[in-house]
C-alpha cells in the first residue's frame, strides 16, 4: 500500500490555478432565533457563525439557495465556503440528513484545520446541506415523517444528472426532486471549473446500525488509501466498525468499507465520469476519492461522534496540509 506521505505528496504536484472569481451571495447568516432540535446539538445560527469565520482568513462564502419547504416558518441559507486558491480541491460535505447532527457540529470543531488545509490546497467546505431539517431533526424535505407511500426527498439526490443503468443516453429521472437539490447539484458542477474534485468526503450517521463502515465510491473502491486509513482513525476514536459481512441494505463489507454503489446521491454524483445536464452528455467531475462515513448515532453518545468526525477532518488536513507533507 502506498504510504500516505508519498499520497500527500503526489496530490500537491497537480497545479493550481488563478481563481476565477465565482460572485459572492448575501444572506448567509440564517434569521435569528431558529428554533433547534434540542439534543445536545449547537444551535443552527452558532454553526454559522463558526463556518463564516472563514470568511475573515480570505475565504469567498456562496448562498447556493434558500431552503423554506412546507411546514416551515422561514428560509435558511445552504452555504458554501471556497478556499482562496483554486485548483483540483478537497471538497467536505456535512448535514445531508438532518437527523445526523454530528457532522456539522464536527465541521465547526475543526474550522482552525479546515483553514490550514484551504491556505495550501484548494477546498470547498459545503457545512450544513439541509439547514431545514438539521434544526427539525429530520432528514425529507416534502414529508414530516417517514411515509411508506411517498418518496422522500432528500437535498442530496442527483438522479437527474445520472445516466439510467437500462438506458444510458437518458438520466434516471426526469427532474430534480425539489429545488434545493436541483440547487446544490448545480452548483456542484459548476464549481468543477474552478474547483475540480479531487477528493470528497461526506460526514454521515445512521440511527439503524451498532457498527460504522465507510463507503468509497472512487475509483480504487476498498483499496483507497484514504479510506483505509479512515476505518484506522474511526476504530481509534471509539467508533465500533463493521469489518466484514454486509450493510444493512445488503452491500458487502471488506476491511470496514463498501466499494462503489449505485445511490444516486450526491457522493455518486461527486464520483461519475458522466453527467446529463438538459439533454447534453457531459464529463462529470470524476473526483478519484469519494468517501462516506457511517457512524452508528444510536450506539454512541452525541459528543463521541461528534469527535470521531472532527478527528476523521484533522486526519485529512494532516495528511494533505502541505507543510506536513515530507514529514
Amino acid at each position: 500500500m502506498r504510504s500516505f506521505c508519498a499520497l500527500a505528496t503526489a496530490l500537491l504536484l497537480w497545479s493550481v490555478a488563478p481563481s476565477a472569481g465565482l460572485a459572492q451571495d448575501s444572506g448567509l447568516s440564517p434569521p435569528a432565533g431558529v428554533a433547534t432540535h434540542a439534543d445536545g446539538r449547537a444551535p443552527v445560527e452558532s454553526l454559522y457563525r463558526a463556518w463564516l469565520g472563514l470568511v475573515d482568513r480570505g475565504w469567498k462564502a456562496d448562498v447556493i439557495a434558500d431552503s423554506k419547504p412546507a411546514g416551515t416558518s422561514a428560509a435558511l441559507p445552504i452555504i458554501a465556503l471556497r478556499s482562496p486558491g483554486t485548483g483540483p480541491a478537497i471538497w467536505i460535505l456535512a448535514g445531508i440528513h438532518g437527523e445526523e447532527p454530528a457532522g456539522p457540529n464536527a465541521v465547526a470543531q475543526a474550522i482552525d484545520d479546515i483553514a490550514r488545509l484551504g491556505a495550501g490546497r484548494p477546498v470547498v467546505l459545503l457545512p450544513l446541506l439541509n439547514p431545514q431539517g438539521y434544526a427539525r431533526n429530520w432528514r425529507y424535505l416534502n414529508v414530516a415523517v417517514y411515509s411508506e407511500s411517498i418518496d422522500g426527498q432528500s437535498v442530496g439526490d442527483s438522479s437527474h444528472l445520472l445516466p439510467d443503468a437500462k438506458e444510458p443516453e437518458r438520466p434516471r429521472a426526469a427532474a430534480a426532486s425539489s429545488p434545493e437539490a436541483d440547487a446544490i447539484t448545480a452548483y456542484v458542477l459548476r464549481l468543477q471549473k474552478d474547483y475540480p474534485a479531487l477528493i470528497s468526503i461526506d460526514l454521515h450517521e445512521d440511527n439503524l446500525i451498532d457498527e460504522g463502515y465507510v463507503y468509497s465510491q472512487g475509483a480504487e473502491g476498498e483499496k483507497d488509501a484514504l479510506a483505509i486509513e479512515a476505518v484506522g482513525v474511526l476504530r481509534a476514536n471509539g467508533v465500533p466498525i463493521r469489518m466484514a459481512g454486509k450493510t444493512r441494505f445488503d452491500e458487502p463489507i471488506a476491511g470496514g468499507i463498501v466499494g462503489p454503489v449505485v445511490d444516486s446521491s450526491i457522493d455518486e454524483l461527486l464520483s461519475a465520469r458522466r453527467v446529463l445536464v438538459d439533454g447534453r452528455d457531459l464529463q462529470g467531475p470524476a473526483a478519484r476519492t469519494v468517501l462516506v462515513f457511517e457512524t452508528p448515532a444510536a450506539a454512541l453518545p452525541f459528543e463521541r461522534r461528534v469527535a470521531a468526525h472532527a478527528a476523521l477532518i484533522r486526519r485529512l488536513a494532516a495528511l494533505l496540509d502541505p507543510a506536513l507533507a515530507g514529514s
